[in-house]
């Protein structure tokens, strides 16, 4: 299962995610893929962004989140994983 967590403070937003969807084999995980361009395309797009990948998680410090284009794509990000949790809840989640 894919975990993911935002932690919103003044002025600054992380995320975190972490897991597997394990929907399908690798390679044609549909849940993955979706999960997998959001969030490259947030971290991508935003400005402003500090990124690790340790260990299977990633986490995404956005600082100035309350810009327009950081707010306009992180509120993107959180509708589209609610969006995916509707339709696939066995294998993502808020955590």
């Amino acid at each position: 299962m894919i975990r993911v967590k935002m932690i919103k403070k003044p002025n600054q937003t992380t995320i975190i995610a972490s897991g597997h969807a394990q929907y399908s084999v690798k390679g044609s995980d549909i849940v993955c893929a979706a999960f997998s361009a959001l969030i490259t395309h947030t971290v991508n797009n935003c400005i402003n962004v500090t990124t690790t990948d340790k260990n299977g998680t990633i986490t995404a410090m956005i600082s100035d989140s309350e810009r327009i284009e950081n707010k306009t794509l992180l509120s993107a990000f959180e509708n589209t994983v609610n969006e995916l949790i509707s339709q696939y809840s066995q294998y993502i989640t808020w955590c």
